[in-house]
């Protein structure tokens, strides 16, 4: 089975009297690259099974000395259980719900199509496949820490570099770059968290929230009466409160030019006076500013000092775009859900593989924030289980308000071709253009399901489907 990654080769278990069955089903399956067993009875397949894993069991339920449906609890014991598909010469309903109960995964009837057994093993295998992808991203999940970067992509993983590397100079100022919403707070508490001050405060304010004299008493804090409506006994900035820990300045480039002097001054003199005061108090402190504006631009149009841009730019950490990181979306997706379901109290155990696609499809201009939010969304949305594509929320220029509505013109041949081919084969691209290729409402809309539509994307060589600009639910 091309395109599935095990530990091993995946195993198969055929328990069936007939050795003529037992022999075609091993050759079918070996020439796909599975590790085949057979037994001829029910009591040597549950011998096989207690004694090693398999992934895929075929039973057939005419046994001698044993009724497979009796046998097939104990043909699914194991971590995870086997998937057991039930071979049948007599199928009836009644068999067949029974089976479905017991925990089969599948009922076949004899005889039966090459391509029938091997598309029910490829299904099977590809679902362990991503239950164990599931459980690996979970697992990691409950390893990252509230002040852990989440990610494994090359670009997250260079940020991680960077912090290592300045968490060792606890002194120095560190300039964290970057749009709004990728993180840039979390780079600086993750400088802090590592760093010698971590056992100090960490303390942000955003430059961008208050007026410039408000900023100015928040940050250097003010005498008794130093001005209308202070209060009387004075009060603590906050590079005060921070002493021996960490102040980041969010938005640093909203800061008006009077007030970048006075920061500029800290960091030269490394101390600072409150408004009103004329005592020089020491800034045991270490600067952490981030902004999402480019500060080498604005020092040329003259909006920001050129000096205090040098003072800042000591060490530089730019956190990349999400859609520069796409591959972290199922691990960040998995850490919010986990986060997020804990505190609402809600049993979410996973993504469906479209919601998934569709997540990591969408370009997420707002970055990690708005993919929290999205995730959010479907947490309040999904009642349990699994996160679907119907639970996403409606983005901006989203497809819920009747926009999404497949256009039902006719269908134009191209060329000369007029045979039935060549019209399903434009129908099939048009379909998938008009849903963007989501795969699940373009099968639906054609009436068939989404293997037979992966094949037709094949045969008619339609390509791969294009990179989505929203998401489509």
């Amino acid at each position: 089975m091309k395109n599935l990654s095990f530990p091993g080769l995946p195993r198969v278990l055929i328990v069936d009297d007939e050795e003529g069955v037992r022999e075609g089903l091993r050759g079918m399956l070996q020439r796909e690259g599975l590790h085949v067993e057979t037994a001829g009875s029910a009591e040597d397949g549950v011998r096989r099974v207690e004694s090693r894993g398999f992934d895929v069991v075929f039973l057939d339920l005419n046994l001698p000395g044993a009724d497979g449906l009796s046998m097939l609890g104990r043909l699914r014991r194991g971590t995870p259980p086997a998937d057991v598909v039930v071979l049948t010469g007599y199928g009836t309903v009644a068999n067949t719900v029974e089976a479905m109960r017991k925990g089969a995964c599948d009922v076949i009837e004899k005889p039966f199509a090459s391509d029938r057994i091997l598309a029910v093993v490829r299904r099977s295998l590809e679902t362990r496949q991503l239950k164990n992808e599931l459980t690996w991203l979970q697992d990691r999940v409950r390893e990252l820490t509230s002040t852990e970067l989440v990610g494994l992509s090359p670009a997250i993983r260079e940020v991680q570099t960077r912090i290592d590397q300045v968490a060792h100079a606890p002194d120095t100022t560190v300039l964290v770059t970057g749009q709004s919403g990728t993180g840039k707070e979390l780079v600086a508490r993750c400088i802090h968290e590592r760093s010698a001050r971590r056992h100090g405060p960490f303390v942000a304010l955003n430059c961008a929230a208050l007026t410039e004299s408000l900023l100015e008493a928040e940050l250097f804090g003010y005498e008794p009466g130093a001005f209308t409506g202070a209060q009387k006994e004075g009060k603590d900035g906050l590079f005060a409160v921070a002493s021996g820990g960490t102040l980041f300045l969010d938005e640093i480039g909203e800061m008006e030019p009077t007030l970048q002097a006075k920061l500029l001054r800290v960091l030269q003199e490394r101390s600072f006076r409150r408004v009103g005061g004329v005592q020089d108090i020491p800034a045991d402190v270490r600067i952490v500013a981030s902004t999402n504006r480019d500060l080498r631009q604005m020092v040329q149009a003259g909006r920001f000092r050129e000096d205090l841009f040098y003072r800042l730019n000591v060490m530089t950490v730019h956190v990349p775009p999400l859609c520069q990181r796409a591959a972290d979306i199922p691990l960040l997706s998995h850490f919010f859900l986990d986060q997020i379901g804990r505190q609402m109290g809600k049993a979410l155990s996973g993504f469906t593989e479209e919601s998934m696609e569709t997540l990591c499809e969408y370009t997420w201009p707002g970055n990690v924030r708005e993919l929290r939010n999205a995730v959010e969304h479907a947490c309040i949305v999904c009642p349990n289980g699994m996160i679907d594509e119907i639970h996403l929320p409606k983005f901006t220029g989203g497809s819920l308000d009747g926009s999404d509505r497949i256009d039902r013109g006719a269908v134009v041949l191209q060329g000369e071709d007029r045979s039935i081919k060549a019209l399903e084969s434009q129908l099939v691209a048009k379909v998938l253009d008009d849903t963007q290729w989501n795969i699940s409402r373009a099968a639906a809309i054609l009436g068939i399901n989404r293997t037979t539509l992966y094949n037709k994307i094949r045969v008619y060589e339609l390509g791969k489907r294009p990179l989505r600009g929203k998401v489509v639910v």
